[in-house]
């Protein structure tokens, strides 16, 4: 099943008029969410794609090791981009690739100290700013759950 296809039972019930606006505060807060993540990425020398796969690296199996394969999938990416943004973090040192030793073709992806100093601070602002907007994506779930 696509993620993306509504299911035909959640399109046979029309949205309220508080539904649509709950959506449309929501959209709102998401877009300036990403307008502010892009914004203090930059500011921190990386771009919000950099700052994406820093936190995916990061957090994927417990902070042990990525494929560029499964970096791809959760980023939503081919796998030939994952890769140049893979080469791109390295260059930078925030990334470093290592050998997988049970699979010495499969190249495995490493956040470095300075990719986890940079993935904090950035984090950091991140949650500061979603908690600032808690209102706009909990009132939609309200709005969603009582239904």
């Amino acid at each position: 099943m696509n993620v993306f296809d509504p299911s035909p039972d959640a399109a046979r019930k029309a949205p309220s008029e508080e539904d649509l606006e709950a959506l449309a505060h929501f959209r709102y807060a998401l877009r300036r969410f990403l307008a502010f993540s892009e914004q203090v990425s930059a500011d921190h020398g990386v771009t919000m794609q950099w700052y994406q796969a820093l936190l995916v690296v990061r957090t994927y199996r417990d902070a042990k090791h990525i494929s560029v394969g499964e970096l791809a999938e959760q980023l939503m990416i081919r796998d030939h981009s994952a890769a140049e943004l893979v080469s791109r973090l390295a260059q930078a040192k925030l990334v470093r690739r290592k050998t997988d030793l049970r699979d010495r073709r499969r190249s495995l992806v490493v956040i470095t100290r300075l990719g986890e100093r940079r993935l904090l601070e950035l984090a950091a602002l991140h949650l500061k700013k979603l908690r600032e907007s808690r209102g706009a994506f909990a009132n939609l779930f309200r709005t969603a759950a009582e239904s």
